[in-house]
């Protein structure tokens, strides 16, 4: 496994793999019989797409949850990638300053071999297909359904694999982290909606795993219907003003504490 000595992975159910870049950014592997599909791409320090190719030998096609930087590395190691509709335009953003507040801040694992950290940037990728609600992709006897599940992003989509009952939700469900509802695509008033109709999707088939693009698979389904009473509470103004939070390059967020995760908001996210 080419792990490049930047990426872990986890095998969490059969055929299905979390790829963790530098233990901060998840992408997700699955198998099927005849076709492999890539979910997100993090920063693109390593080669996911190598990393990916040394486990299966089964073509891949790749698929992004959103197109905010973090989750776009590998767009350029395909010769198309599949994206919402509200994401097309966003493949050729310019995502150098991301990149440079990375490299300056970095405090992490050392580099893979090869990384010049000088000239590190994330080269623009192709739109090849529209991935959207109603969407089921098939990998052949394994089949994952698309819904559109706005808030983080307008671009932000969940995916329900059938086989293994995982349910993949970007960076919209975060057990045991702070929902980033601070960030400039970001509306609160989405969220709730969105957060209920995963808790149906989770309920109705009896998921086993909910994941994100930052935390580790959580089996406690419960947590997305409790992330989303609190957001339709913060968004009600039924909790105590909130305390204000330094958080990096973000400036000064809202922070709203709940019981196993948090919410941090700025003021554009509320209108």
């Amino acid at each position: 496994m080419d792990t490049q000595d930047w990426y872990d992975v986890k095998e969490f159910a059969p055929g299905t793999y979390q790829f963790t870049e530098a233990e901060r950014w998840n992408m997700f592997l699955f198998i099927g019989g005849e076709r492999a599909l890539l979910l997100d791409g993090g920063i693109g320090v390593g080669s996911a797409r190598r990393l990916a190719e040394s486990i299966t030998d089964l073509p891949i096609d790749h698929v992004l949850t959103h197109t905010h930087w973090d989750h776009v590395g590998a767009i350029h190691e395909w010769e198309s990638v599949g994206v919402h509709p509200n994401g097309k335009d966003k493949l050729a953003n310019d995502y150098s300053a991301g990149c440079r507040d990375f490299v300056e801040t970095w405090k992490g694992r050392p580099f893979p071999e090869g990384f010049d950290p000088e000239t590190f940037t994330i080269p623009p990728g192709k739109f090849g297909r529209a991935v959207q609600e109603g969407d089921v992709i098939d990998l052949g006897g394994r089949t994952l359904r698309v819904w559109d599940t706005p808030g983080h992003s307008p671009c932000s989509i969940s995916l329900f694999d059938d086989k293994e009952r995982v349910l993949i939700t970007g960076d919209l469900v975060k057990p045991g982290m702070p929902l980033f509802i601070q960030v400039p695509t970001a509306v609160l008033s989405d969220y709730g909606p969105s957060m209920r109709k995963l808790e149906k999707i989770a309920k109705e088939n009896d998921a086993r795993w909910v994941c994100s693009g930052h935390t580790d698979p959580c089996g406690d389904i419960s947590i997305i219907g409790r992330m989303a009473a609190f957001v339709e509470e913060v968004e009600a103004g039924a909790h105590e003003p909130p305390k204000k939070r330094e958080a990096g390059k973000w400036g000064v967020v809202d922070e709203y504490e709940a019981t196993g995760f948090s919410v941090w908001i700025k003021d554009h996210a509320r209108k």
